[in-house]
């Protein structure tokens, strides 16, 4: 929790409501209130209350709870202000045409990667809504991409971790993930090598605001066979390419 929050009960509260994820989608309180260290009744007091309020469901047969309707409604609000996925849209699509594999846009928040589009090529069905998820920063394209070009104060508070291992691939040493930042920020690209998702490669491109500051990042990913050294270097160069437009604009 924030140390400067003026009103601690509602950043409770709130700390309760994030603790629902795509992995997670059904909690019950005392599940809650051992990640949050919280006692368990004053986690089933708020999440009656989000209840009543129409911000989470109860499902009667696990007596867990689950985001309601109205945190939906929240989020299209969200994103109809912001209009990234529109402005950004029509370029992921060109770079999943081209590139003839998904392409994802992420945006930074929280330490985190929010993930607020997809496109995919001529043919592929769509298969995953990535809209809302998140994922963590030093293991994904998207995230390393924006980890290497963040203050470093700001990286640091990933680096040191705790860094969890996803897959065999996870980089978990703070050092070694220094210096592999640093041959992102010289390559101007990053690569997942199956370190978030086993059999999943992914190359990621940065995309900056008119400050010069790292807020974003486009990616495209598949099976790791697919993705060999000249491929990478292929895909990173086109989605460099195809976002210029956009960099340093916005």
């Amino acid at each position: 929790m924030p140390d400067d929050c003026n009103v601690k009960s509602l950043a409770r509260a709130m700390q309760v409501l994030e603790c629902f994820s795509v992995e997670q989608p059904e909690l019950g309180p005392s599940e809650i209130a051992k990640t949050l260290h919280m006692q368990k009744s004053t986690v089933y007091n708020i999440l009656s209350t989000f209840q009543k309020c129409g911000y989470l469901c109860k499902n009667p047969q696990t007596a867990k709870y689950y985001l309601g309707l109205k945190v939906l409604h929240l989020g299209y609000i969200v994103n109809s202000h912001h209009g990234l996925r529109d402005h950004f849209l029509p370029y992921l699509n060109q770079i999943a045409q081209q590139t003839h594999e998904v392409c994802y846009f992420g945006i930074l928040n929280d330490l985190e990667v929010l993930y607020l589009e997809s496109a995919y090529p001529s043919g592929q069905q769509h298969t995953r809504n990535i809209l809302g998820e998140r994922a963590p920063l030093y293991c994904t394209g998207i995230g390393k991409a924006m980890l290497a070009f963040m203050p470093p104060e700001q990286a640091e508070q990933v680096i040191n971790g705790p860094l969890k291992a996803y897959t065999g691939c996870t980089i978990c040493d703070p050092a070694v993930l220094r210096n592999h930042l640093e041959e992102i920020r010289e390559n101007g690209y990053a690569v997942d090598n199956m370190e978030h998702e086993f059999g999943i490669r992914c190359v990621a491109v940065p995309v900056f605001n008119s400050d010069g500051k790292v807020f974003a990042a486009v990616s495209v990913s598949g099976p790791s066979p697919r993705f060999d050294p000249e491929t990478i270097i292929r895909d990173a160069r086109m989605i460099s390419s195809i976002l210029q437009p956009v960099q340093r604009c916005t």
